[in-house]
C-alpha cells in the first residue's frame, strides 16, 4: 500500500445541483509536501455540512488508486486525484479489500476503517453526469470513513500498512453493496449485523435488506 496522493479543498459553492447552489467541500486539489492530519480533518480541509459529513468517524476519506483506473476506463478520460472528493488517494485500499474496523498507518497516522460512503446529489454534480451517484454506489467501488486513532504527518509516497484486521473481516464494498445493491444476500446482511461495533446506520440498512429479502421470498412462494 502507498499513498499517492493528499487532497484537500475549502467550502465552495456547487451550482445547478437538484436543490440548487449548496456550499460543499467536494472539490478537492492534491497538495505538495507534508500534511498534518488531525482527530477532525487534514490541515487545510473543511468540511461544508457537519451535519452530514465530518466529526471524529468520518474525519478522513480514502479513496483507492485501482478504482480510479476502474473509472477512468469506464468515463474514457483521466481524472484528477481529489476527484470523489477524496482525503487520501491510495494504491492497494481498495474497498474490497478494506474491512470495517481495520486499523492501518500511512507514514505517522494510525487511523481506523469506520464505513463506506454513501454518495449524494453533490457527486452527481460534480462529475456532471445524470445518475452517477447510484452508479457509483451499485460498484461497491465507493471508498471509506476513517477515525483517526493517531495524528501525525503524510505526503504522497508515504508507506501504508495494515496494523490489525478486524476479526469479523467484514469489507467496506459488501457494506455497500448490503445498502445499495439487489444482489446482496442474507448472508451478507446478517455478516454486517453480526459485526461487533458495526455504526447503527449500517445496521438499519442491513435490516431493511433482510426485510426486503424476506418479502421477495414470501412472493416467491
Amino acid at each position: 500500500m502507498r499513498l499517492v496522493a493528499v487532497n484537500v479543498g475549502q467550502p465552495a459553492m456547487l451550482t445547478g445541483t437538484e436543490r440548487g447552489d449548496v456550499l460543499s467541500s467536494i472539490g478537492k486539489r492534491p497538495v505538495e509536501g507534508a500534511v498534518t492530519v488531525r482527530r477532525l480533518n487534514v490541515d487545510g480541509d473543511a468540511q461544508a455540512d457537519l451535519e452530514h459529513h465530518g466529526g471524529p468517524d468520518a474525519a478522513v476519506y480514502v479513496y483507492a488508486l485501482e478504482d480510479y483506473a476502474y473509472w477512468s476506463a469506464e468515463l474514457g478520460r483521466e481524472l484528477p486525484y481529489g476527484t470523489f472528493g477524496e482525503n487520501l488517494t491510495v494504491e492497494g485500499a481498495s474497498s474490497r479489500e478494506m474491512c470495517f474496523g481495520d486499523v492501518w498507518q500511512v507514514g505517522e497516522v494510525v487511523l481506523q476503517v469506520t464505513e463506506p460512503r454513501s454518495p449524494c446529489f453533490k457527486l452527481e454534480r460534480k462529475m456532471g453526469i445524470r445518475k452517477f451517484a447510484a452508479a457509483f454506489a451499485r460498484t461497491g467501488r465507493v471508498g471509506f470513513y476513517n477515525r483517526v486513532l493517531q495524528e501525525g504527518v503524510v505526503q504522497a509516497g508515504d508507506e501504508a500498512r495494515v496494523v490489525e484486521r478486524h476479526p469479523a473481516g467484514v469489507s467496506i464494498a459488501l457494506i455497500s453493496d448490503v445498502r445499495h445493491s439487489d444482489l446482496a444476500t442474507r448472508e451478507d446482511a446478517e455478516r454486517v449485523l453480526a459485526a461487533e461495533g458495526m455504526p447503527d446506520d449500517q445496521r438499519r440498512h442491513a435490516l431493511q435488506r433482510l426485510a426486503k429479502i424476506s418479502r421477495s421470498e414470501a412472493r416467491a412462494r
